[in-house]
């Protein structure tokens, strides 16, 4: 008890105007913060998504400042007992070793601009929607259960960027809006091959029928902001055989990113009710 008395004596003869300056910058921030939130939370005509997005980058950008200030007011005093803590924060990093690398993986994240709020991602065994990110970890809301399924399953996994420094990184929207989307049918030989790809073939064209214009559009630009080849919009159909019973039909469309489940069980719907009719002697019993 007479320690911690001393030592806050010592402070105060000594840091009394560093910790008050920290003091007053950390109040300022924080009254920053929270005017921001009070203003974004009454723009009910802005956007959830946009509301998110601000209030994300203000927090991030309050962080930053925050410990650049800190530093500034305090750099006599550290630059002083930098020296003599040489030892103590080598074994400080070490202690920290995961929380730094954290760090630099939210760091590269940042200026690599490898995903932001909104992005479908893929890291590792995470799959799903990223909904908040700061400098330590990444939340997403699970999208599932399968890999080939596009709907939220209600689950957010949270995941520390020091993954990113190791693990490649699947951003699924990195066209923007509209997606080079994949669908894999396997089929039974009992269905002759050039009937099922007619039949997927048809009604992929119907049900894309109406976003080709646009798509094409936008494929356009992506190939002039990035300089990439980007493949036709037009649907496609590839045949692959899997085994002696069945084989597979590879279908590639291009789609608006958030309909891609609701466009995808529209085509498999129409492609197992010609190809797999129902017996009408089912129907009757």
């Amino acid at each position: 008890m007479n320690t911690l008395v001393e030592l806050i004596h010592y402070l105060r003869g000594n840091y009394v105007s560093e910790i008050l300056r920290s003091l007053i910058l950390i109040a300022a921030l924080l009254l920053i913060r929270f005017v921001v939130d009070r203003l974004l939370t009454r723009q009910t005509t802005v956007p959830v998504s946009t509301r998110r997005r601000w209030s994300v980058t203000t927090r991030q950008s309050l962080f930053v400042v925050g410990l650049a200030g800190i530093g500034l007011i305090w750099a006599n005093e550290l630059q002083s007992i930098a020296v003599s803590m040489l030892a103590v924060a080598v074994a400080v990093i070490l202690a920290i070793k995961e929380l730094l690398m954290c760090l630099s993986g939210g760091l590269m994240r940042q200026f690599s601009n490898t995903y932001s709020l909104g992005d479908h991602i893929e890291v590792g065994n995470v799959r799903g929607r990223v909904i908040d990110i700061d400098m330590f970890c990444t939340t997403v809301m699970e999208i599932g259960p399968s890999h080939s399924s596009h709907q939220i399953t209600g689950r957010a996994i949270s995941f520390p960027n020091s993954v990113l420094l190791s693990t490649p990184v699947i951003r699924e929207n990195y066209m923007g809006d509209y997606v080079m989307h994949i669908v894999n049918v396997p089929v039974p030989y009992s269905v002759p091959p050039a009937k099922a790809e007619r039949v997927l073939m048809e009604a992929a064209s119907e049900y894309c029928q109406p976003h080709l214009d646009i798509a094409r559009r936008h494929m356009a630009n992506i190939t002039k902001r990035y300089l990439v080849d980007i493949p036709s919009v037009d649907p496609r159909v590839s045949l692959q055989p899997v085994d002696d019973k069945r084989y597979q039909l590879i279908l590639r469309i291009a789609i608006p990113g958030r309909e891609r489940q609701t466009i995808e069980q529209a085509i498999l719907r129409r492609f197992f009710m010609e190809c797999f009719p129902e017996d009408p002697a089912e129907q009757l019993s």
